[in-house]
């Protein structure tokens, strides 16, 4: 045995390198019915040194047999390392050889691999679909393959089907062949090299829309028969975002076509196989004349980002599951770039602040991990895709644009992609490149390097103290922690100070810095703009400065930040409630959406910490703070209203009506959604948030329609609007059948995990819901996709009594989720902050409240 091999032999998940794939030729015949596929592959072997052991993966897979330059080899499965290792009777030599092996696998319902997704046709049958999602490491489900992203080899693949079945991969298709009367073999046009990951096939009884012409790529949206009609925005979105990046880079899209397929069962929001993009149905079909604007946002997001992974991913791969910020965290600000470019008027920029709050909040929590960090087995492949790699990643790369400029930011990025075409690369390939370019263009030095390294290398991120002394502002950077802490990080943080009228930009590269101010007197702004990945505390002097004048000067992102610091301030205990709450009487005024947003998360996170029967001492307080902003909005549109408006106006009816219990806001609601159902014309975020509004305050009638509007929906989002509509109403019996219809099978396993969630969120019967997944725990973790069990049961956060907290953290004391053991620490820590946040508070708050 060739020692290279042995040696990778004894490490538990790599692969040897001296033996390495040029090109897979693939041949794979589903069968439906049957819910299985036989196979063959042929692979063109690079031989680099002497041996005459091939390791490579295979899981789930039943080898017929195999040969090796036209001789028979001897064959193991090993099922725990998820590997076929083969002996040949000859030692192969430095060069070229053949590889051919026959299988067979199962069209499996994990939703993983090579799977089956259903549907019911119009005619009332159930119709099968085969499709795949390979990404991490579950292309070795699908054939026998080297299922590492450095092994790129190119594709030519086949797939043998019934000739009345659309069959769909990678490449366009170049050739279909019959085979028997019923049969044919569709040959698709071959790959360039690229990582099993991104493999994909789909077969199945589907539609497309006629080719729109992309700069010469044509692009199809293809969709189950019936749901034409909801094609155009997702179309129109994705025709966009891929010249907008062709534009942004100066380099053509790399592949030859490009297929955008909805699927009615998919366990991400989307996979970005070259040329064969696949989502959830709710996440590209939509129609924009009956849907809210996050709807639409969130087919333009996630469409604009799996688009952008054909450069970074595609044109560039990362080397291995570690740095997968070359991916994930790009495509996040890649995705919040195109879309604010496609629909300026949404403000993405600004709405990207919610999902950087999202990344604080964990990254706020001792048991946080660096976003960079060793991946070594599948299940750590798994745990890295969370919101440490999308949000904050992309919130990294949101602050080095802004403190390099947006010229110079895409300049480095160019220039990346350039140098490393068609190549594997590290994170620091990325820095190093953005560094060359800035340092080109004749712009300085700036070590960007060594500044990024300094987020990505480190947990958590800094809160900046802000002081004035003798005239100068002194700025001092810690670690920011829910509780106390005494961490000595010290981060390259980039900060951007308004004085005034003036603006800088400084590197705090030290705990501690001086800064001579222009205008000494002036108020000052730490991170001007808002896009910084920390946190601010001004001291008493320099709060004072901020005044209602200087606020309302402020931009809507740097108000937005003011809220969120506060809020988390309380939690940290560095602010009290009664605070928090005065605080949030100085926006009464506030007419942006963001700002709203931000408050509406405090003052839930307050109603939290008071039990059902005092809730109406804190409705009182929301009431004062909402009904005039409501009254000066109106239930109505007003012409040439923004879309924004609209939003906002749909979050201070649930405002009102649901958390301020406002009677005549919720009769008013009602009477909107009757109208909505009769089918008049309803402004679409008034309709949602009306169904918001009667689920909270509706019975087993209304239970019951939502149900009857969850099987009969015309659009994906109306379906999931009635769905989750289940988990607001307030009765305990009707949580329980909730959570029961979630594993009822007649909700998508998709979905399910998602309605409980929801259900474990319900302020007042969450336990409720809690308690029907832990009890049917087993059968969860049997039934539902892995990627979702973690997301399933992170709203077991919110639930923080003593004996809510002790419940839930002695269950996952002897109940570990394999494959998201880090992010379930973090839920587990946040339970805790919750619940001593609870206790710390509750009293003080409602003595506040009574006064």
């Amino acid at each position: 045995m060739h020692t290279d091999a042995a040696a990778h032999l004894a490490s538990p998940y790599r692969l040897p390198r001296h033996i390495a794939p040029k090109r897979y030729d693939l041949e794979l015949t589903p069968d439906l019915v049957a819910a299985t596929f036989t196979g063959e592959v042929v692979v063109t072997l690079q031989v680099s040194a002497p041996g005459n052991v091939i390791v490579l993966n295979a899981k789930e897979l039943g080898i017929n047999s195999v040969r090796v330059d036209g001789a028979s080899a001897k064959f193991e499965l090993h099922a725990e390392t998820e590997r076929l290792v083969i002996t040949t009777e000859n030692t192969l030599n430095p060069g070229t050889s053949s590889l051919s092996i026959s299988f067979t696998g199962i069209l499996n319902d994990k939703l993983r691999g090579f799977y089956r997704s259903t549907y019911t046709d119009d005619a009332g049958n159930e119709q099968v679909i085969a499709t795949t999602q390979m990404q991490s490491t579950d292309c070795r489900r699908a054939f026998p393959c080297w299922d590492e992203p450095d092994f790129k080899a190119v594709f030519g693949t086949t797939l043998v089907v019934d000739n009345d079945l659309m069959a769909i991969s990678n490449g366009p298709e170049v050739s279909r062949t019959a085979t028997t009367s019923s049969k044919v073999a569709v040959r698709f046009a071959d790959t360039i090299p690229m990582s099993t990951y991104l493999v994909a096939f789909v077969v199945g009884r589907l539609e497309a829309t006629a080719p729109v012409d992309v700069n010469g790529t044509p692009m199809r949206l293809v969709h189950v028969p019936g749901k034409s009609h909801l094609t155009d925005f997702g179309l129109r979105v994705g025709a966009y975002s891929l010249k907008w990046f062709e534009d942004y880079y100066g380099i053509k899209y790399p592949g030859t076509k490009v297929d955008l397929i909805a699927l009615p069962d998919f366990a991400a929001g989307a996979m970005e196989n070259l040329g064969c993009i696949t989502f959830r149905e709710v996440l590209l079909l939509v129609d924009p004349a009956k849907s809210t604007q996050m709807e639409q946002q969130l087919v333009a997001d996630v469409v604009s980002h799996e688009n952008s992974h054909m450069w970074f991913c595609y044109l560039v791969t990362m080397k291995w599951w570690n740095v997968i910020l070359l991916n994930e965290s790009f495509a996040t600000f890649m995705e919040v770039a195109a879309c604010d470019a496609f629909a300026p008027q949404w403000k993405r920029w600004t709405s990207f602040g919610l999902e950087r709050s999202a990344a604080f909040e964990v990254d706020s929590l001792h048991s946080t991990r660096p976003v960079e960090f060793p991946v070594n087995s599948p299940e750590d492949c798994e745990g890295m895709f969370d919101v440490l790699t999308y949000q904050k990643g992309g919130s990294l790369l949101r602050m080095l644009e802004m403190f390099l400029g947006q010229d110079r930011f895409r300049a480095g990025v160019s220039h990346y992609l350039t140098k490393h075409s068609y190549a594997n690369t590290e994170t620091n390939d990325l820095w190093d490149a953005i560094e060359e370019s800035v340092k080109a263009g004749g712009q300085g030095d700036v070590p960007v390097r060594a500044l990024m390294d300094s987020w990505i290398w480190q947990p958590g991120y800094p809160l900046v103290s802000a002081d004035i002394d003798n005239g100068a502002l002194v700025l001092r950077q810690n670690r920011f922690a829910f509780d106390e802490t005494n961490d000595p990080t010290v981060w390259l943080v980039p900060v951007h100070l308004r004085n005034g009228n003036n603006e800088t930009k400084v590197l705090l590269d030290q705990p501690a810095a001086r800064i001579t101010l222009a205008d000494p007197n002036a108020p000052v702004v730490v991170n001007a703009g808002g896009h910084g990945y920390y946190r601010v505390a001004y001291s008493p002097a320099l709060l004072a400065r901020l005044n209602a004048t200087t606020i309302a000067g402020m931009s809507t992102i740097e108000r937005y930040n003011l809220v969120d610091d506060a809020w988390n301030a309380v939690v940290a205990g560095r602010l009290s409630t009664v605070d928090f709450l005065t605080f949030l009487n100085g926006f009464a005024n506030e007419r942006e959406l963001a700002v709203w947003q931000s408050m509406a998360i405090g003052l839930r996170g307050c109603e939290r910490l008071l039990p059902g029967h005092q809730q109406h001492l804190l409705q009182r307080r929301i009431a004062n703070l909402v009904a005039p902003a409501l009254a000066d909005l109106g239930w109505y549109p007003k012409p040439g209203e923004d879309d924004l408006t609209g939003k906002l106006r749909g979050l201070l009816i649930v405002l009102l009506a649901c958390d301020a219990g406002d009677l005549d806001a919720q009769q008013t609601a009602r009477t909107f959604h009757a109208a909505a159902e009769a089918g008049q014309d309803v402004h679409p975020e008034v309709a949602a948030a009306a169904t918001t509004v009667v689920a909270s305050t509706g019975g087993e009638a209304e239970f019951n329609r939502f149900v009857d509007k969850f099987k009969t929906a015309e659009s994906p989002q109306d379906q999931m609007r009635a769905l989750y509509a289940l988990a607001d109403f307030q009765s305990a019996d009707l949580i329980e059948r909730a959570c029961q219809f979630a594993f009822s099978g007649e909700v998508k396993t998709q979905n399910a995990p998602f309605l409980l969630n929801r259900c474990i969120a319900n302020r007042e019967f969450g336990n409720v819901a809690w308690r029907v997944v832990r009890q049917r725990w087993t059968e969860a973790n049997e039934k539902f996709p892995v990627n979702t069990i973690v997301r399933m049961i992170d709203t077991t956060k919110l639930l923080n009594s003593p004996e809510q907290l002790a419940d839930v953290q002695a269950f996952f004391a002897e109940h570990p989720i394999p494959q998201s053991v880090k992010t379930l620490e973090q839920v587990m820590e946040r339970q805790r902050v919750n619940a001593a946040l609870r206790a710390r508070e509750a009293d003080t708050l409602a003595t506040h409240l009574q006064g």
